[in-house]
């Protein structure tokens, strides 16, 4: 996480890095919406928090 506040010429670029966090952060919010009517549609509801860790980097569908 420490090498996405550089930008390619070795500057912190404090702009970049919360620009990105926050598109992450709307992804996350996103995937959990997904997850919670997926869940409704089979009858279930989710009822404790969902902690979701970034493993790879992944191809946007």
């Amino acid at each position: 996480m420490d090498n996405e506040k550089v930008n390619s010429s070795g500057c912190l670029d404090k702009t970049a890095f919360e620009a990105i966090k926050n598109v992450r952060r709307e992804e996350r919010k996103k995937l959990i919406a997904e997850i919670k009517e997926l869940a409704a549609r089979y009858g279930y509801e989710i009822d404790c928090r969902i902690d979701l860790k970034e493993i790879k980097e992944a191809d946007m569908v």
